[in-house]
């Protein structure tokens, strides 16, 4: 996670909520990487995909279609 938010230009360093997993989203958010204009909690209900997934199926296009509509950082 830490290389990714760093190839977006971002400052993560190795934290503790790195290691646990569990904590990652909300530090990704907390460093700028998520979209950060809903509460971090909303936000996470909206990017659950798994209903979205189950109905796009083996679709060439699956990547592309559960990402339609998510919310994105800087937007």
């Amino acid at each position: 996670m830490v290389r990714h938010v760093r190839a977006f230009g971002g400052l993560a360093t190795y934290n503790w909520k790195v290691l646990l997993s569990g904590y990652a989203p909300h530090y990704a958010y907390e460093l700028g990487a998520l979209d950060s204009r809903l509460p971090f909690e909303e936000l996470r209900a909206l990017s659950h995909i798994n209903p979205k997934a189950r109905a796009v199926g083996d679709d060439p296009e699956f990547s592309r279609k559960i990402r339609a509509d998510l919310p994105k950082p800087g937007n």
